[in-house]
């Protein structure tokens, strides 16, 4: 009968101060001035379109010393390897994160007005954005695949990881020209 009470009195407590909370805490009412629930980010549309390009330069420069380190070209430490493969693997998680509600896709004016922060996406992202977070989870999953991987077996997993960003880009960002560095000799004369 003792431990009833005690449950009893336990309850009634909590009755008691949930009635006496501010009425955003008891009732799971939004705090006025709360971001709408259909916002995804607190940023600007302009920092979030910043924070992807800042992004995808990231996973770039990591995906070229990763590849320069599997192709003998830089000397070979299994930790940094693993590192930075396992940086990549977190910003292809991150990335569908940094897309608003509101679409914000490549537009050549904008690329006038503000180069820094035009967005390289096509319309296809916010029309198909599961098929661009399935995509996303994917490649974070094979990057953190190949940082798992055996020395022999991760170039062949850092390729397929290649390959998914391509197919990813040629569905969902605007086709630009930029300059290969890969590809140095072809304008050196």
């Amino acid at each position: 009968m003792r431990r009833q009470s005690l449950i009893a009195i336990a309850l009634g407590a909590l009755v008691l101060a949930a009635g006496t909370l501010p009425p955003t805490l008891a009732q799971n009412t939004p705090a006025p001035n709360a971001p709408a629930p259909e916002m995804t980010a607190l940023t600007s549309q302009k920092d979030t379109t910043l924070a992807r390009r800042l992004l995808m330069n990231s996973i770039g420069a990591n995906n070229d010393i990763v590849h320069d380190i599997l192709d003998g070209a830089l000397p070979a430490d299994d930790l940094e390897l693993r590192g930075r493969l396992d940086s990549i693997a977190a910003m292809l998680y991150a990335m569908p994160s940094l897309y608003r509600a509101a679409p914000n896709p490549y537009t050549e004016e904008g690329e006038r007005e503000d180069a820094t922060h035009v967005s390289l996406a096509s319309e296809a992202v916010w029309e198909y954005f599961e098929d661009f977070q399935l995509r996303s989870e994917e490649a974070f999953l094979k990057a953190r695949e190949a940082a798992q991987a055996h020395p022999e077996d991760m170039l062949a997993r850092v390729e397929e990881l290649e390959m998914m960003c391509e197919s990813c880009h040629e569905s969902f960002r605007k086709p630009f020209e930029y300059f290969d560095f890969d590809r140095v000799q072809d304008f050196v004369k």
